[in-house]
């Protein structure tokens, strides 16, 4: 009887465990989400591209290019998740990594706060490529502070192994994707909107606001 009793308590605690970390889990991977939404949602060289790519040239042929940032896209997060796995067991530099990340992210905020009148979506665009798609992603400052960003922040609540890392860049990536695919499909309707000078000077002041705040969390959060 006792022994029951001692089997249904450990059960229970087995239980419990199981329910606590899966909370855990999904509490990483909603703050995950929320933050590389973020950067789907904001301005930058990926989503802009693509949405006035797909306005021109069509939707056809902006999927090489998608294919290729992609692959790019993967490239970069797993050399980023590879070196702070490397320097774990170097707090500093792992710090110093994260800091670099945030300062990535304040600095867009700042420069997308100022981009009114940067983008000129009625400007010709030459059709591009795969090999554009990944190469832009390693010239791409708000990818690198981004990447910084959440793999220093969650490779730790993933289990902190080149496994979780891997868990990351999965999720991350498809995530990445449904969103530039959403660029890339509603190209041709949001051109329109972006053309006008009113909608601009409106919604990237705040898309900058929130790039600084979300750096600015992160930096009092800390690495």
């Amino acid at each position: 009887m006792f022994e029951d009793i001692n089997k249904g308590t450990i059960h229970n605690r087995d239980c419990s465990s199981c329910q606590s970390n899966m909370t855990a889990s999904m509490v990483s991977i909603l703050g995950l989400l929320g933050l590389v939404t973020i950067g789907i949602a904001t301005p930058g060289p990926n989503n802009m591209t693509c949405f006035i790519h797909s306005g021109i040239h069509g939707l056809r042929r902006t999927v090489p290019l998608i294919l290729g940032m992609v692959v790019g896209f993967v490239s970069l997060n797993m050399m980023v998740v590879v070196v702070v796995l490397e320097f774990d067991s170097e707090p500093g530099l792992k710090a110093v990594i994260h800091w670099v990340g945030v300062c990535f992210i304040i600095l867009l905020g700042l420069f997308v706060s100022r981009l009114a009148t940067a983008y000129d979506v009625n400007a010709e665009l030459p059709r591009l490529g795969p090999m554009a798609g990944f190469l832009m992603q390693w010239v791409n400052g708000k990818e690198w502070g981004f990447v910084i960003l959440y793999v220093t922040q969650y490779i730790d609540p993933f289990g902190g192994d080149l496994v979780g890392g891997v868990a990351i860049v999965a999720i991350v990536t498809v995530y990445c994707l449904v969103g530039i695919s959403a660029w890339t499909l509603f190209g041709s309707r949001l051109k329109g909107a972006f053309a006008s000078n009113r909608f601009r000077a409106m919604a990237l002041p705040v898309a900058g606001f929130i790039l600084v705040f979300l750096g600015t969390l992160a930096g009092i959060r800390g690495p």
